[in-house]
């Protein structure tokens, strides 16, 4: 059963095709992404999407169709390595250019989390590490080759071409530099684009937001029983002892 759960969240990271053109990213105004490390690094709130004009940059939605449950806690629980409480430090960018497959695939995000708590997994409080998740801001050309031949004449074929497409999961969040979140990852080589960073599983299941139950600043010292996480599922606050039964 795990594996059937694994192959689900695959889609997150799968290819809409598999060429091996490595798209332009010096043309985000941006840095090609370095070979991300887990390391203990200063959280330098920077984020490259805010960088660029908003009027650039078309909204792509695709339409995904999941396994009942697959974006559930109990099963993205079951999938991750490591479940931590973390503050997105900076987004670096987007790219249409898995690393470690040396491949074109669906637009994905990259950046720095820095751990706060950590639930599951080795992570340490106060750690910096890499991240990558699915749905992100690329070039046009990037985009354009990450689709398969059809889709791209069709999508070639129109007579607005903006600089920049932005492709997320229909329902999906944005992940904000500087805020908290309950976050999913794993390490496994199935989900990994860049060496050495942690995937982001289950779109909006597996990044949710929390707060601190006395509207408090939320801490590496803030007790878990203090913590409400918000499902984007339900669109509830949940007590995290629930999900964990601290």
């Amino acid at each position: 059963m795990k594996r059937f759960y694994s192959i689900v969240l695959c889609i997150l990271f799968t290819a809409a095709c598999s060429l091996n053109d490595k798209p332009d990213t010096a043309s985000l105004g941006l840095s090609v992404a370095p070979s991300p490390s887990a390391s203990v690094l200063a959280c330098s709130y920077t984020d490259a999407y805010a960088q660029l004009d908003p009027d650039s940059i078309r909204v792509q939605n695709q339409l995904l169709e999941f396994f009942p449950g697959a974006l559930e806690h109990e099963t993205l629980l079951s999938a991750s390595t490591d479940v931590v409480i973390a503050t997105v430090c900076s987004i670096e960018g987007g790219s249409t250019y898995n690393e470690s497959k040396q491949t074109t695939i669906a637009p994905y995000t990259y950046g720095t989390l820095t751990i706060l708590k950590s639930v599951k997994g080795d992570l340490s409080s106060g750690q910096t590490i890499h991240f990558t998740r699915s749905g992100g801001i690329v070039p046009y050309d990037d985009y354009l080759r990450s689709l398969e031949t059809t889709q791209r004449e069709a999508f070639a074929s129109a007579a607005e071409k903006p600089a920049y497409i932005k492709q997320k999961v229909d329902g999906d969040i944005d992940i904000e530099v500087g805020k908290t979140y309950l976050i999913y990852l794993s390490d496994d080589e199935v989900y990994q684009t860049q060496s050495s960073s942690y995937a982001i599983l289950g779109h909006q299941g597996g990044l949710r937001e929390i707060r601190n139950s006395e509207n408090q600043l939320i801490t590496m010292e803030t007790p878990l029983c203090h913590i409400k996480v918000f499902s984007n599922i339900k669109q509830i606050w949940e007590n995290f002892s629930k999900l964990f039964q601290t």
